[in-house]
């Protein structure tokens, strides 16, 4: 289906990075945010979204770990993973006013958003193979 080589992944999750840096590119940013905007940017580079940016049930705030996967399109048209990826920066700002994520959680509690954020690329990757 999808040539993996040219799929880019986009996280703030080491464990995602460590699981799939040598299967495809995979680029390791700093925040969730960053994820965000590195996403947006590379969907107006005309890159496709290959998963969703607020996958999984929880909100944007109750995570500080994201994965993103995107493809490269070339001259078609992604105007809807434009304003996908726009709508999803905007409601990562709302939820942000509202209460923001903490800056740090205990080590267990930490590991367990990384496990939710890895599961969820698991669960996608052989399905685009």
């Amino acid at each position: 289906m999808w040539n993996m080589e040219k799929v880019t992944l986009v996280t703030n999750n080491d464990r995602v990075y460590r699981k799939y840096k040598d299967d495809m590119e995979v680029i390791l940013l700093d925040s969730y945010r960053d994820v965000l905007i590195k996403v947006r940017d590379l969907v107006y580079d005309r890159h496709i979204l290959l998963t969703h940016p607020q996958a999984s049930s929880l909100k944007p705030n109750q995570t500080p770990f994201r994965s993103v996967m995107v493809y490269p399109k070339g001259e078609e048209d992604n105007t809807k993973d434009i304003m996908l990826i726009e709508k999803c920066i905007e409601t990562y700002e709302q939820w942000q006013e509202i209460a923001p994520t903490p800056d740090h959680y205990q080590k267990n509690v930490e590991e367990d958003f990384k496990t939710i954020d890895l599961s969820v690329i698991e669960n996608i990757v052989p399905r685009l193979m």
